[in-house]
């Protein structure tokens, strides 16, 4: 018994030295940087005409009544020494609080989960960089979807960036390609509210297939003055294994016309060859979790995938307070699916167009041609009005003339207002108003002659995001 009393009172006295000795918070945070950033987004959109009783909505960003939906991002870099950095973020949400009928709920039980976490070397002498861990992708296909991936970079030429990079797994998201297709098949309420497919993220799901192997790739970035003008440009080659081969070109090239403005012109190019593997596992017959009302015209062992093409071109006018861009858009094949993006974020115009079915730009159904404007004023005080107008057509395809509607074929337009207000180098304000119009394509119907059916939607959105 006495020894454990003295072995308690050295225990209590070792822990005292200790808190003497502890590093106070100050010199702990001293080689640390913190980012963070807060996101409230408020929407709702609404579809009138077929669309809104078709059993299975569009694969739209915005399907709901009065939406909120609030996202929390805080990160924390610290310098270890040696050249070695760590970074680890985390996220809460985002999260859909209702608004409106039925679910409306808001949600109090969610975690914060970690988004980011990963090590960084850098090799000053050399100009090269390396980071291993879980992070961000970014890339001429992805906007900000988290990966397990490490990427290495060198920056010793002036004006030119080399990187390669290897991805393992990516995160589990709506905004990636074929998550509507798993979505075909989902049920919906007595209220016409689609329910999440059971073929999403299972040994089923289409979407889950393409994901399933490594992603390996490089790029060339350049930037290059010219005296007056410059030069952007960007190259990049990517292949996931045994599913596609992805190759991408970007070449921006702007003008000062004098000091207060500048003309660039922009030319995007996504290509891509499809595997062997993806192609089988597309075939209309293969794919047994598939409802029956997929597109299986023509040859039952064809395949629904064809290689991929994306071409965009965009002229943009900037100068004393207003700017304006005309362009135009061409993807996709006639009664196939083809991959064009690996997450969402295409801001060629409009807000709603691209992620409607058909027109989808992750994996649009059809072959789509699309042209847009768009253009903006900003007032002294940072307040930018603007306004966008798209329009075009999905070509679905022979194979769905029965019912090119289910596939997102017909003539659409969509024309949106937007209000943008920088209140701080931190603070950032958006609303924007979209209408759509999407005239689909029945088919014959049951008098043999050709009908169209018309189907409209109305979308708001209001966004505040404040970032540190």
């Amino acid at each position: 018994m006495k020894l454990i009393k003295l072995s308690l009172v050295a225990a209590v006295t070792t822990a005292s030295f200790s808190a003497l000795n502890a590093i106070s918070l100050e010199d702990a945070i001293k080689n640390v940087d913190f980012s963070g950033q807060l996101r409230y987004r408020y929407d709702t959109g609404s579809w009138d005409g077929s669309q809104n009783n078709s059993g299975i909505s569009a694969q739209d960003n915005i399907g709901g009544h009065q939406q909120h939906n609030i996202r929390a991002r805080l990160g924390a870099k610290a310098d270890i020494g040696d050249g070695f950095k760590v970074f680890g973020q985390v996220q809460y949400g985002p999260d859909n609080d209702g608004g409106y009928g039925v679910g409306n709920t808001t949600v109090t039980n969610k975690t914060f989960e970690l988004r980011q976490a990963y090590l960084q070397y850098d090799l000053a002498d050399y100009a090269t960089s390396f980071t291993w861990g879980k992070q961000e992708f970014t890339s001429i296909w992805t906007d900000d979807i988290s990966s397990m991936s490490a990427r290495a970079t060198y920056t010793g030429v002036e004006g030119l960036t080399l990187t390669a990079f290897a991805v393992d797994s990516f995160e589990q998201d709506s905004d990636r390609p074929f998550w509507d297709i798993d979505k075909y098949e989902a049920t919906t309420d007595n209220n016409g509210i689609v329910t999440t497919s059971a073929a999403q993220n299972t040994a089923n799901s289409v979407g889950d297939f393409l994901f399933r192997q490594n992603l390996y790739g490089v790029a060339a970035i350049g930037s290059y003055d010219l005296g007056g003008s410059n030069l952007d440009t960007q190259l990049w080659l990517g292949y996931l294994n045994k599913r596609a081969f992805f190759y991408a070109l970007d070449v921006v090239y702007g003008l000062d016309i004098d000091q207060d403005l500048n003309y660039t012109l922009q030319l995007s190019y996504l290509g891509n060859s499809v595997d062997s593997a993806l192609k089988d596992r597309m075939v209309a017959q293969k794919m047994t979790s598939a409802p029956a009302n997929l597109p299986t015209g023509g040859n039952a062992d064809e395949t629904l995938i064809a290689n991929g093409n994306l071409i965009n071109l965009m002229g943009t006018l900037k100068g004393y307070g207003f700017d304006g861009s005309l362009g135009g858009v061409l993807y996709g094949k006639k009664g196939k699916f083809t991959i064009n993006r690996l997450d969402d974020s295409f801001l060629a115009g409009g807000r709603e167009i691209f992620y409607v079915k058909g027109s989808n730009i992750m994996n649009s159904f059809g072959q789509n041609t699309f042209g847009y404007v768009k253009a903006g004023y900003t007032l002294p005080s940072d307040l930018r009005l603007g306004v966008q107008f798209v329009y075009g057509s999905t070509q679905a395809g022979d194979r769905n003339i029965g019912n090119a509607e289910y596939y997102g074929g017909g003539d659409k337009m969509e024309a949106v207002v937007e209000a943008s207000y920088n209140y701080s180098k931190n603070l950032d304000f958006l609303l924007w108003y979209s209408y759509l119009d999407w005239k689909s394509n029945k088919g014959v119907g049951t008098n043999g002659n050709y009908e169209d059916a018309k189907n409209t939607k109305d979308t708001v959105r209001f966004q505040a995001v404040y970032k540190f």
